[in-house]
C-alpha cells in the first residue's frame, strides 16, 4: 500500500502521534523547569495544536463519512477527555492560592479558576487583563485557544466540508495565509517586548491548527503524491530542529516561533503519518516517549503548581529540577491513573474512547 493510501486507510491510533506529544510536552517541560533551560520557549504548545488540528479533523472527517457529526457526543467526549483532570488541578490549585497568598481576596482566587473552567483564560490575557494569582492557572490559555477553535469546527464541517471537500480545503488554505501574514506582520513589522496578543490570540496560534487539520484531509482524500512520503526523511532533523528552535525563542518574536514551529510540525506529522515504519517513526513509538505522550495532558497541569511549590523550596537551582520531575511524575501519574481513565470510561462512548487521542495540553 502506498504512503499516502496507508495514512487515509491506516488505523486511527498511531503510537508514533503520542510520540510526538511526548516531544512536545518536553519542550514545555524545558520552559516550565525551575532552571529553565529553555528559557521562554512556548514551541511545545505550537506542536501541541498541530496535532490537535490533525486528529481531531481526523476523527470528525471519517465520521463524516456516515453523512453526519454527531456534535453532542463530540463534545461529551471532549468533556470527559479534558474536565477530570482539568477541574482535579483548579481546586487544588484553588486551595493552594487561599493558604499561601493571604494577600488575594476569594473572589481574586475563584475568577482564574472559573476562567479555565469555561476555557476564556486566553481572551482575558489576550486584552491585558492577566489575574491577579499570575502563573498558578494562567497556562490554562493554551487549553481556551483549542476549545475556542473546537467550538466552530465541527460545525464548518457540517456546513462546509460535506458540501465540497475540495472547496473546505481551499477555504482552509485560505484561512491559513490569512494568519501566516498576521504573525509575520507581527513578528517583522515591530520591535516589541511582549504583545499579549501575539502570544495569547486565538488567531495568531490558529495556524498550527489550521495546519494540522488541512493535513488531515488533505491525506483523508489522497490529494497528496506518493512522493510525499520522502519528507519522512526529513522529519528526523524537524524533531531535532524543535529544540533548537525552542532555545532560540524569545517573547519580541513570538508569532514568527509559531510560524517556524508549525513548518517544523507539518515536516513531522506528514513523515509519520505517511511512513510510520521510517526511523522517526520508531523513534516516536519508542515506550518512554509514547509515555510522555500518554500522559502529556496530567503533566501539563501539575507541573505549573508543582513548580511554584518548588520554587518556594529550592529556587531556580538543579537540585529544585529533580524534586519538581518527581513531583510531577507522581502526580501526573496519579492523576492519569485515578482520575483521567476511569471518568473518561465512564463518560465518553466507548467505541471513541481509544479513537480520539485528544492531543490537549
Amino acid at each position: 500500500m502506498t504512503a499516502t493510501r496507508a495514512a487515509r486507510h491506516g488505523g486511527s491510533h498511531q503510537p508514533a502521534l503520542d510520540g510526538v506529544r511526548g516531544v512536545a510536552i518536553l519542550l514545555v517541560l524545558g520552559q516550565h523547569a525551575p532552571t529553565r533551560p529553555l528559557v521562554d520557549g512556548f514551541l511545545g504548545v505550537t506542536v501541541f495544536f498541530g496535532i490537535s488540528g490533525y486528529l481531531i479533523t481526523t476523527l470528525l472527517v471519517r465520521e463524516l463519512r456516515t453523512g453526519r457529526i454527531d456534535v453532542r457526543a463530540f463534545y461529551r467526549r471532549r468533556a470527559a477527555r479534558l474536565y477530570p483532570a482539568l477541574l482535579t488541578v483548579a481546586a487544588v490549585t484553588v486551595v493552594v492560592v487561599l493558604v499561601a497568598r493571604p494577600d488575594l481576596g476569594v473572589g481574586q482566587v475563584l475568577a482564574p479558576a472559573g476562567a479555565a473552567a469555561t476555557y476564556t483564560t486566553s481572551l482575558f490575557d489576550w486584552a491585558g487583563h492577566p489575574f491577579a494569582t499570575q502563573d498558578y492557572l494562567n497556562y490554562t490559555w493554551t487549553l481556551s485557544v483549542e476549545e475556542q477553535f473546537y467550538l466552530v469546527w465541527p460545525f464548518a464541517l457540517l456546513w462546509a466540508y460535506r458540501r465540497s471537500p475540495r472547496l473546505f480545503a481551499a477555504v482552509t488554505v485560505s484561512l491559513i495565509g490569512v494568519t501566516l501574514v498576521l504573525n509575520l506582520f507581527l513578528g517583522l513589522s515591530r520591535q516589541v517586548h511582549f504583545d499579549p496578543h501575539e502570544y495569547f490570540g486565538t488567531d495568531t496560534n490558529a495556524l498550527p491548527i489550521l495546519v494540522g487539520a488541512l493535513l488531515a484531509v488533505v491525506l483523508h482524500h489522497g490529494w497528496l503524491p506518493d512522493a510525499v512520503g520522502r519528507l519522512a526523511f526529513f522529519a528526523l532533523p524537524a524533531v531535532a530542529l524543535l529544540p533548537a528552535l525552542a532555545y532560540r525563542d524569545d517573547t519580541d518574536h513570538t508569532s514568527l516561533v509559531v510560524v517556524a514551529g508549525t513548518a517544523l510540525t507539518l515536516v513531522v506529522l506528514t513523515g509519520v503519518v505517511t511512513r510510520p515504519g521510517s526511523a522517526v517513526g520508531r523513534l516516536l513509538a519508542s515506550a518512554p516517549l509514547r509515555w510522555l505522550g500518554e500522559r502529556s495532558y496530567s503533566i501539563y497541569l501539575w507541573s505549573v503548581l508543582a513548580r511554584i511549590a518548588v520554587l518556594s523550596w529550592f529556587g531556580h537551582s538543579v537540585v529544585g529540577d529533580g524534586v519538581w520531575v518527581a513531583m510531577f511524575v507522581v502526580l501526573a501519574e496519579v492523576s492519569f491513573r485515578f482520575v483521567e481513565r476511569p471518568l473518561r470510561a465512564r463518560f465518553a462512548p466507548a467505541v471513541q474512547r481509544r479513537e480520539e487521542i485528544t492531543p490537549t495540553v
